[in-house]
Parts: C-alpha cells; structure tokens; sequence
C-alpha cells in the first residue's frame, strides 16, 4: 500500500491532510514527538474525525494509520520510501523539524534517487522559501543541486476550521479532532517536482498567489473584522457577530471589497471563485458548533494589523489594484478599539495609542507613511 507521511500529529495534521491522505487510498504515518499520541495511534491504527454543523455532526473514521517519533532513525526511513509527504506543525516549528527533512531527503537521495515532494500546510506567506532556506543550511552544495530539481516545497492555502475540544471529550477519545465539514485543499501546482497526487479535495493551481491572497483577504480579513465588530457589541461568539444585520453586511462588503481586488489582479476567470467564496465563508462563519469565539479571531492585534496581513495587507492591496478600501478601512478602526486586557498584545497596542497617538500606531505597528492614502484614510475613520 502507499505510504504518505503527515508530519505534525495535531488539529489540521489529523482532522484535515491525514484524512485526505486516507481517503485517497494511502496508509498514513505520522511523525510527531507526542509520544503519547504516537503510542496511542499505533494502537489502535485508526482514529475518529467528526464532522459538526448546524446540521448536527458526522463520525468518520480514518485509517491505517501509525506514528513514528519523528526524533527516530525509523523517521528518516518513512520519508526515504513514501510516494507524498506533508507538514503541519506551526510556522514557529518549522526550523525544528527542517533537519529531520533534510536527513531524509539526502537518505532519499542516496537509497532511491526519487524526488520527495512536501506539501506545506502552514498558512504561512512564502513558507516555501522559508523552509527551502532551513532545509539548504544543513546541505551540502551538491546536495543542494540535487534538491534544485527534486526537492518539491508545495504551498498550500489551509481553509478547514477546527473548533476546541472539550475537557471532557479529550479524556474520551486522546485522538478524536473536530472539524467542519470544508474540505477543499488548494495547492501550489507550479511546485510539484514528481507527478501531483491524486487526492480527495486536491485543487492544483497556477499562479498560487490567487489562493495565498484569497485565504488571507477573504477568510482571515472576513473573520478578523467580524471578530473586532463582535467584540464592541458584546459578543462572545463568531456565529454570534456574524448574525447581526449590521456586522454581517460590513463583513460582506469588507470581503468582496477584496474580491474586487482579486479579480482586478487576476482576471474575470477568477470573478465566479471569489464571489461564491464570499457567501460560502458567510455561512460557514454561522457554524455554532465550531464554537469560535471573537476572542480567538481577533487575538494578537498586533500580528494581525501588520502591513502584509489580513487586514491592512487587504486595504493595500485593494487600493494598488484601483479598489475604494473603505468598508476595509472600518474593520480597521474597530481593530484599533480592541482593548481585551487578557489579550496577549491588545493591551500594549492600545498603550501606544493613548501614549503616542494615532500616527505612531499608523507608523510603528502597521508600517504606513505618512504620505500613502491608506494612512489618511485610517486616520479620517478613527
């Protein structure tokens, strides 16, 4: 049977690409360094994914499935002889586990001479260079030739949302994982090295950029501004925000305000993709069963107000592609009034604006001149 190696063991590791590897007709081995994940899949050989909506939920189960400890030669041998590899792991982790892939991509190399594509499920722009740069250091040049030619780093844009577990469903099932039903899988086609897999969901795409920016301005910018409008009107959940009249038409407007944009980027071939993104990501948004709240969505305003992030990334880039940023610009300032003390970063943004104004949040936090639009405008707003 063929082996596909899913690196990372947690939420979208088990709950989105491990069961696509499944049901796509591949045993699945995990590598992680939860040894007791790892002993408790083993195990068993399966495990369950449920599917909940407003609808009610679904039990499937995924399987052959093991887990090897991804600190273990045995984790350099999976990856020398698998047909598909793939990575969940966090941005942050990705340095760490880049040796272990380095390892084997040379055993492979050395043993077999085939190429070794890896997609990259991070949500993480230019992951693919990143991890291509932690891989190189631990090469030799000669082995960084042959990864030049072998060596797939797939991006791909992860949509499926995945809500908390309970206390109590944890102690139930150490393997169960939640998930909504969305199980589309947009990858970068361009990338591939050896011939693109035949998976359940796989949407090979050429330029990726499109499905990058897409996720980022539409899913993430959408959600974000539903959770900071959500936040000033008391709510404590997404589904909550989003079933206002009033927030569900600022999100709206926000989101295809983006789509503007994309199909002024990309064409009128991609006018149907987006659109229909636009009201299937409303919808999904009203799933009470994920349990998500404007809390989560909107945590760390900091990260999230950057110059090339959801939201001030999405108003620029509405704005470079002849698109009024306006109903962007809204979500912005309601940004700005997320003063949640027990945020991680909300409490030092909001001493910032009190301390050193306006401009200097404009400057600092977001990375706006004074003399772009975008900065006037956001100051007009507020």
């Amino acid at each position: 049977m063929k082996t596909a190696i899913m690196y990372g063991a947690g939420n979208i590791g088990r709950g989105f690409i491990g069961k696509v590897f499944a049901d796509s007709g591949y045993e699945v081995c995990f590598l992680d360094i939860m040894q007791e994940i790892i002993d408790e899949m083993n195990a068993r050989g399966q495990y369950t994914v449920r599917i909940v909506s407003n609808d009610g939920e679904t039990d499937t189960t995924v399987k052959p499935v093991r887990a090897v400890n991804s600190l273990t030669e045995q984790a350099i041998d999976e990856i020398v002889d698998c047909e598909i590899m793939a990575t969940a792991v966090g941005v942050n982790v990705l340095p760490r586990i880049a040796p272990v892939i380095a390892k084997g991509m040379v055993a492979r190399m050395e043993r077999t001479g085939r190429p070794l594509d890896v997609i990259l499920c991070e949500n993480q722009l230019g992951a693919d260079e990143l991890m291509r740069g932690w891989i190189y250091e631990q090469l030799t040049d000669e082995q960084k030739a042959w990864a030049d030619q072998n060596l797939g780093l797939v991006e791909a844009s992860i949509g499926r949302m995945v809500p908390p577990l309970t206390p109590e469903m944890r102690a139930q099932d150490k393997l169960l994982i939640c998930v909504e039903p969305y199980a589309e899988l947009p990858v970068d086609r361009d990338a591939f090295k050896g011939d693109i897999p035949d998976l359940a969901g796989l949407i090979p795409y050429s330029p990726f950029e499109f499905y990058i920016k897409r996720k980022l301005f539409l899913h993430n910018g959408g959600h974000a501004l539903c959770a900071y409008l959500g936040y000033e009107k008391g709510y404590e959940y997404i589904w909550q925000a989003i079933a206002d009249p009033e927030i569900y038409e600022a999100a709206k407007a926000s989101m295809m305000t983006s789509a503007r944009a994309l199909v002024n980027k990309f064409g009128e071939g991609v006018r149907e993709n987006v659109e229909s993104n636009v009201v299937d990501l409303l919808h999904r948004f009203q799933n009470k069963a994920l349990k998500d709240t404007v809390a989560r969505v909107g945590a760390d305003p900091v990260r999230k107000l950057r110059r090339n992030d959801r939201i001030i990334g999405a108003a620029l880039f509405a704005i470079e592609q002849g698109v009024d940023p306006a109903p962007i610009v809204k979500g912005i300032a309601a940004a700005l009034r997320f003063d949640r003390a027990e945020d991680a970063t909300a409490p030092e943004l909001q001493a910032a604006l009190h301390d050193k104004g306006l401009g200097y949040v404009l400057e600092h936090y977001m990375g706006l001149a004074p003399d772009e639009p975008l900065y006037r405008m956001i100051r007009e707003e507020v």
